[in-house]
C-alpha cells in the first residue's frame, strides 16, 4: 500500500476571503490584490514552492507582474526558489498584488495553483510534492 495523498481537503483554503481589492496610487489604480493561504496543515519555506501561478476569468496572469507580500515583505514569483530562510507559518494570510493598469470592476474569478515540495516526506531521496488548485470569484 502506498501513501494516501489526502493533501486535496487543504486546496480551497489556497484562495482566501478579505483583503481582496484594487491597489492605487496617488490617482492611478495600478493592479488588484487577493488574499492567499498555504494549502497544507503545516508551513513551509517559500523555497518549497515550486509553482505558484495564477488565472484571471480564465486568462494566465504573467509571473513578472505578481508579488507574494508576506512576512511584512515583498517577494517576486520568480524569486521563491532562492528563498529558503523565508518561514510562510500556516495561519498566516499572505497577499498575492498583480500590476493590471485600471485594476478590476465587478466580479471575477481567479484560479490558484501551487506545487509544493515537502521536504519532511522525503522517501528514497525524493521529496513529496503536492499539487493544489482552487478557484474563487471575487468583488472588486
Amino acid at each position: 500500500m502506498g501513501l494516501v495523498n489526502n493533501q486535496r481537503a487543504y486546496d480551497k483554503h489556497l484562495l482566501w476571503q478579505g483583503g481582496e481589492g484594487n491597489i492605487v496610487v496617488g490617482d492611478s489604480v495600478v493592479g488588484f490584490r487577493f488574499p492567499v493561504r498555504i494549502p497544507n496543515f503545516r508551513g513551509n519555506y517559500l523555497s518549497c514552492i515550486e509553482e505558484f501561478s495564477f488565472a484571471l476569468d480564465g486568462q494566465a496572469l504573467d509571473p513578472d507582474k505578481i508579488e507574494l507580500v508576506l512576512n511584512g515583505k515583498r517577494f517576486r514569483i520568480g524569486d521563491l526558489p532562492q528563498l529558503f530562510a523565508e518561514y510562510w507559518y500556516v495561519l498566516d494570510v499572505g497577499i498575492i498584488e498583480v500590476l493590471h493598469e485600471g485594476g478590476l470592476q465587478g466580479k471575477h474569478r481567479i484560479d490558484a495553483t501551487m506545487k509544493l515540495r515537502y521536504g519532511y516526506s522525503a522517501y528514497f531521496g525524493v521529496c513529496k510534492v503536492v499539487t493544489s488548485k482552487c478557484s474563487k470569484e471575487y468583488e472588486f
